[in-house]
């Protein structure tokens, strides 16, 4: 197994970051000219977080009620030990299951999983997941999302001390 390289976070590669999270497209040569560098300084520094593993892709945001998705559901339940692996690799084959959360507390599961409708969340939890072996699931739809966009970003300009 190789290692990732280990890279320095620092203050280009921050903003670097910041415009790839806004927008993804963004080329190198629009890096390089909002940054006021050089776009191979861009290109190398974007390579190097990479192969980092820093970025780890690049992909389309997509409005999941567009495309007919709009009941949202988070599954809180708990899986048995034994089978965590086997059911973790199950579930995220499921194209409803968005996301899979390990965690602690009286229920240390929670799936994240869109539907087309109400009753379709009710079907993947009593012909899915309970015949998968996962026990005490509480199901709540999900009424309103406040998100920002896009979604998870994280990484914020540094502060600069003068």
């Amino acid at each position: 197994m190789q290692t990732k390289p280990k890279i320095r976070i620092d203050p280009m590669n921050v903003r670097i970051l910041n415009i790839l999270q806004q927008d993804g497209r963004a080329t190198t040569a629009e890096i390089a000219r909002r940054m006021k560098r050089a776009e191979s300084t861009i290109k190398e520094r974007i390579g190097l977080m990479e192969k980092a593993g820093v970025i780890k892709g690049y992909t389309a945001i997509v409005d999941k009620a567009a495309l007919g998705y709009t009941t949202q559901a988070l599954i809180f339940c708990n899986i048995p030990s034994e089978l965590i692996d086997q059911v973790d690799e199950k579930l995220l084959e499921i194209k409803n299951v968005l996301r899979l959360y390990h965690m602690t507390g009286e229920r240390r599961c929670v799936i994240k999983i869109v539907t087309k409708k109400n009753e379709e969340v009710w079907n993947l939890v009593h012909r899915v997941l309970i015949p998968m072996g996962i026990k005490d699931v509480d199901s709540h739809i999900v009424m309103r999302v406040a998100d920002r966009n896009p979604p998870e970003t994280i990484i914020e300009e540094p502060v600069r001390e003068d």
